[in-house]
């Protein structure tokens, strides 16, 4: 007897670990249970389901096999989707107009925050992405057990940072990585591989830059401005494409003190500055200093133009280093081979052997000169006083 056509797509949907949808009729599950349907283009659901392996599949994956099905692979579609002027900086395409429902963990993906427990279970503490939702199978985001604090109870509040799992499903942990979702930090290479690199973000699981988002050949120890995004395939990434990421307009005040970290410097422009892993600053070319690309420092906010862009140095008020300028003037003049130094001294000179600007100089050797610390020879060079 031949076998009905509707009872082989059932057999070969179990086959493949799917949902079944039949036309004009409801969904069946490979349970048995079934679901209505009305009229209209047949979806299977989002919910994560067991293939036949009992490997999970994620959110993710099951979102983009709807999408093939559905045929929102299509070039007219991923040029809806991936329109430039709509994704900001972080996000390397607009979500797809998806026939899966969003899930709370959009959202939540890649950034710090403060979640309340919903309840306990053996693998650890199930936190809630919306409070608000108090329905008993409510989305829940796992916290490791080992990472639970001692004594925490149901509805205590938690910091977390939202990641992905090796199986891409969301997960919560209470470490800090050195970046958050549109921030970027100098990091360090840990491996190189034929589909991109590896860099330490302060997670377990390193951060992988993709060929596609390096801007130069990555080896091992190096250290380079890295950026977090949300890829294409919905995965948090490391981006090498950091200058669209930065913001040249901050809320900062004057003579405000903020951490940063050396990026490049700009000859006749002077070293731009990574503030907050999220603003740019500039020191001038005029400003003396010893910082090596990376190297982090506080830096003093001189400027606030009128476009919020904001002028760095690395030293306080004048006053303030004045005396701190004088001891080192004078710490290198007594030393054996002291070098032959004064007012005619070119800036550059000034700035190789001190680590001075020439006005903050001439503001030093003013006060040692008044202080009979320091004399002017007869060719005019600077000598410790002798008592």
């Amino acid at each position: 007897m031949p076998v009905p056509q509707a009872a082989l797509r059932r057999a070969a949907g179990a086959l493949r670990g799917r949902v079944v949808v039949e036309p004009d009729a409801g969904v069946r599950h490979d349970d048995g249970r079934e679901e209505e349907q009305t009229g209209g283009e047949r979806e299977a659901p989002c919910e994560p389901v067991e293939d036949p392996g009992h490997q999970r599949l994620s959110y993710q994956s099951l979102c983009r096999r709807s999408r093939r099905r559905a045929g929102a692979g299509s070039s007219s579609a991923r040029r809806k989707i991936g329109s430039p002027s709509r994704s900001p900086p972080w996000r390397r395409a607009a979500r797809p107009v998806q026939d899966c429902a969003p899930m709370p963990y959009d959202d939540l993906l890649g950034r710090v925050v403060t979640l309340p427990i919903r309840r306990f279970g053996p693998p650890g503490a199930f936190l809630s992405p919306d409070p608000g939702d108090l329905r008993p199978n409510a989305p829940v985001l796992l916290l490791p057990g080992g990472e639970v604090p001692d004594g925490a109870q149901e509805g205590d509040e938690l910091e977390v940072f939202v990641h992905l799992d090796s199986e891409d499903r969301p997960i919560a942990t209470a470490r800090r990585p050195k970046v958050a979702l549109g921030e970027v930090a100098f990091l360090e290479v840990t491996d190189v591989a034929r589909f991109g690199a590896f860099v330490d973000w302060g997670l377990p699981k390193e951060l992988l830059v993709p060929h596609a988002e390096q801007t130069r050949e990555l080896r091992v120890g190096q250290r380079h401005p890295v950026g977090l995004i949300v890829d294409r395939t919905g995965r948090l990434a490391g981006t090498m494409r950091v200058s669209e990421m930065l913001r040249d307009k901050g809320e900062f005040d004057l003579d405000e003190w903020v951490d940063g970290e050396a990026w490049r410097n700009e000859p006749g422009l002077g070293l731009f500055v990574i503030l907050e892993r999220r603003f740019v600053g500039l020191v001038p070319a005029d400003e003396p200093h010893a910082l090596a690309r990376g190297e982090a420092a506080r830096f003093r906010v001189t400027s606030v133009l009128s476009d919020g862009k904001v002028e760095l140095s690395l030293r306080g008020h004048a006053h303030e280093e004045l005396e701190s300028d004088a001891q080192t003037i004078l710490a290198r003049l007594a030393r054996p081979g002291a070098p032959r130094v004064g007012d005619r001294s070119s800036p550059d000179e000034i700035r190789a052997i001190f680590g001075l600007s020439k006005k903050a100089f001439k503001r030093a050797v003013g006060r040692l000169l008044k202080q009979r610390a320091v004399a002017v020879d007869g060719e005019g060079f600077l000598v410790p006083h002798r008592r």
